[in-house]
């Protein structure tokens, strides 16, 4: 056959496909739409579900977020226990005996054993007298005149200050010199 009687076959055929009943064209139709509604269901239910995980998992998250906040000294305050401990057997003692000698050694050692624990945990205190007055780490409660130290430096500690791990938690209340 020739190329053209070829090409008219082949446009013969196109046009009885396009001239084909239109119930067939039409149930085609139906059949595409159906599955393209059944397509969209499923991506719906899809995105529902992921909606909902997502949200699940960002209540949980809150939920582990909270217990760390309420839990997170739970570790420093078991270990001040056996302070608590010590300072109530020390204070049973000290109303059985009238041994002052022996309340002060015993203080001092509870009071030794919670500074030493809590320098574990970051704490430092603030070493302040015959420093220079800093307002990052000092608050001044009054201004003295003193003729040992020099102007802008601190005189006298009323209350220490602290850091923990670097970051001051507790100002140094002080009286620093004219």
């Amino acid at each position: 056959m020739s190329e053209d009687k070829i090409e008219q076959t082949e446009d013969t055929k196109e046009m009885k496909q396009q001239k084909a009943s239109p119930k067939k064209k039409s149930n085609k139709f139906v059949a595409e739409i159906k599955k393209l509604r059944k397509e969209k269901e499923e991506l719906h239910d899809q995105l529902l579900r992921k909606i909902a995980e997502f949200d699940n998992y960002r209540k949980r998250t809150e939920r582990d977020f909270l217990d760390r906040v309420l839990n997170a000294n739970e570790r420093l305050i078991t270990d001040l226990l056996p302070v608590i401990d010590d300072m109530e057997r020390a204070l049973a003692h000290a109303k059985e005996s009238q041994d002052l000698k022996a309340l002060i050694e015993g203080s001092e050692l509870i009071y030794k054993k919670m500074t030493s624990l809590l320098e574990k945990e970051g704490l430092e205190p603030l070493e302040s007298t015959g420093q220079d007055f800093d307002p990052e780490k000092h608050d001044a409660l009054m201004q003295m005149e003193s003729e040992n130290v020099e102007s802008g430096q601190v005189l006298d500690e009323h209350l220490k200050g602290y850091t923990l791990n670097g970051k001051v938690i507790r100002h140094a209340q002080v009286i620093v010199a004219k």
